[in-house]
């Protein structure tokens, strides 16, 4: 694991967050994971669950893009309720289109559907339920995500905060601070 995967799975730890380490990597990645940037590629092969306390908000691992994994939640998840809602072809269309360019990496249940996805030219998105697809930019990298993590509390206000440290008011919960 590299230093900052290190260090953003350590203040997810110190944030109540479990941490198990990964499983064999196998041969090549999963067909999900094929045109991902290999930094997003690294990070979810660094652990095989990374989930707040009450499992609510997870990071995908490398397992769960295998088409074997089990679980209650596909990696695509969002994307298969997405086309089940559609009502039109072409409705459908822009369904696959969207996620064809995004590759969901946390996925949360807590307030509502959500998500964080890292788009085909590396920036994170946010979305959530009813309109998945109505995704915002809050990273122009997966790195700043990283970043972000690992200096919380910079900013308490971003959407971000809300997904990964909902629970976590005081400001001194940072290892070392």
């Amino acid at each position: 694991m590299t230093e900052p995967f290190r260090t953003a799975t350590g203040c997810l730890q110190h944030a109540g967050w479990t941490y198990e380490p990964p499983t064999s990597t196998g041969d090549g990645a999963p067909f999900p994971l094929r045109t991902a940037p290999d930094t997003v590629i690294r990070w979810v092969s660094s652990f095989s669950l990374l989930a707040n306390a009450d499992e609510t908000v997870w990071f995908l691992s490398r397992d769960d893009y295998s088409t074997g994994a089990d679980g209650a939640f596909a990696w695509n998840e969002y994307e298969q309720l997405s086309l089940q809602a559609a009502t039109t072809d072409d409705e459908a269309a822009a369904v696959s289109g969207f996620w064809t360019r995004h590759l969901p990496l946390l996925l949360s249940v807590r307030n509502g559907y959500e998500y964080l996805a890292v788009r085909d030219d590396g920036a994170v998105v946010h979305g959530a339920e009813p309109e998945f697809e109505e995704a915002v930019v809050v990273f122009s990298h997966f790195e700043d995500l990283l970043t972000h993590i690992i200096s919380w509390p910079a900013r308490p206000d971003h959407v971000i905060d809300g997904l990964l440290f909902d629970a976590i008011s005081i400001p001194d919960a940072r290892p070392g601070h």
